[in-house]
């Protein structure tokens, strides 16, 4: 994937040696959420961006380290003007760190979903950054990135692209534009291999595009950072998770399906999988004691109170991901995703056992 440089760190990552997801620990280790870090919100000055960003209408340049993301070649002090944020619900991505960069021109800022006149509207010259690190790589000590990607506005619509980072964590490569998933050989604390995928074009473009307005997932309705406040035109309408859930184990649930699930099934898809809603306000009535709409994904009862592992919606996000698994539901989410999310598996399984207690809605 590294075209030819003459320096001795163009060595492509093809085997990582990491903890097991929701067992890290040391510097810079997540606690499973793949979102931990130490200053979220920070920021450069607001007209001080340098390279690509600072003109994304310029083609990308093959090295990240060219790009103005970073400020260093190791990727650990975002470029002037980056802002440090963290989604309220994060999505989960096979247990690795993610950092999250926006860049955005001077004085720019986004309209948020409560203004009916251009709902998330994301000005010109908007880049958005996820990083992915997976700690203890070849030993060492703290977390090494894997990836790169980028999701930028231009005048012409928006840009997918991919950086793959060298073995020593000094350097990433640009992705070609007509870039394909890639499968990595991961090993864990103890030996044992397992797949993570870089996903290709069409992967980021099946996930982002799915919501409909706009491409940006972890800037949405409910999922609007503290850290960004101020980049809005106006303040965006409160939406808080817990108002519609009755007990804390519904809304640790409430709060996966919106960073997992919701971007895709939010009722405004049209396609038979993905036109009911698990957005906060709907979730419990479109799962609980409901029967899926399509043989395509599987048939069952999406959620069966008391009963986790007769659960579609619990079989789908956990037991479908199995090399055993025999049974005939898709693992959800779909696209992006190697390896069961532990947390999500204990908040389903709490949910729907808490649900055989309580009268179903």
């Amino acid at each position: 994937m590294f075209p030819v440089r003459p320096l001795a760190d163009t060595v492509i990552v093809a085997l990582f040696v990491c903890l097991p997801a929701g067992l890290a620990v040391g510097a810079g280790c997540s606690d499973g959420g793949g979102e931990t870090h130490d200053d979220p919100g920070k920021t450069g000055s607001g007209d001080a961006r340098t390279g690509w960003v600072a003109d994304v209408e310029a083609p990308l340049p093959v090295w990240l380290s060219e790009t103005g993301i970073y400020a260093d070649g190791t990727g650990t002090v975002p470029g002037p003007g980056a802002i440090v944020y963290v989604p309220t619900h994060p999505l989960w991505s096979n247990g690795a760190d993610k950092e999250r960069l926006l860049f955005m021109p001077p004085d720019a800022r986004i309209t948020p979903e409560d203004d009916p006149a251009e709902p998330w509207a994301f000005p010109v010259g908007t880049v958005l950054v996820k990083s992915f690190s997976l700690d203890d790589v070849d030993g060492r000590t703290g977390a090494v990135k894997i990836e790169t990607r980028i999701l930028a506005r231009r005048s012409a619509g928006w840009l997918y692209a991919l950086y793959h980072w060298n073995a020593d964590g000094t350097e990433a490569a640009l992705a070609r534009a007509d870039w394909r998933a890639t499968p990595l050989r991961l090993m864990d604390a103890a030996g044992t291999t397992f797949e993570y995928t870089l996903p290709g074009r069409l992967e980021c473009r099946g996930c982002h595009e799915a919501p409909g307005p706009t491409p940006v997932l972890g800037i949405a309705r409910w999922q609007v950072p503290a850290e960004l406040t101020d980049v809005f035109s106006r303040p965006p309408a409160p939406a808080d998770v817990g108002a519609f859930a009755r007990t804390p184990a519904e809304t640790e649930a409430l709060g996966y399906f919106v960073g997992n699930c919701a971007y895709c099934h939010n009722g405004r898809d049209t396609s038979e999988n993905a036109a009911f809603s698990l957005e906060p306000p709907d979730a419990v009535g479109n799962t609980v004691e409901q029967e899926t709409d399509s043989s395509a994904s599987g048939v069952g009862v999406r959620v069966v109170p008391g009963d986790p592992e007769g659960s579609a919606v619990f079989e789908a996000v956990v037991l479908a991901r199995a090399a055993d698994y025999p049974g005939d539901l898709k693992p959800m989410p779909p696209l992006g995703i190697d390896r069961v999310d532990p947390r999500a598996a204990q908040a389903l399984r709490r949910w729907i056992l808490e649900l055989g207690e309580t009268d179903a809605p």
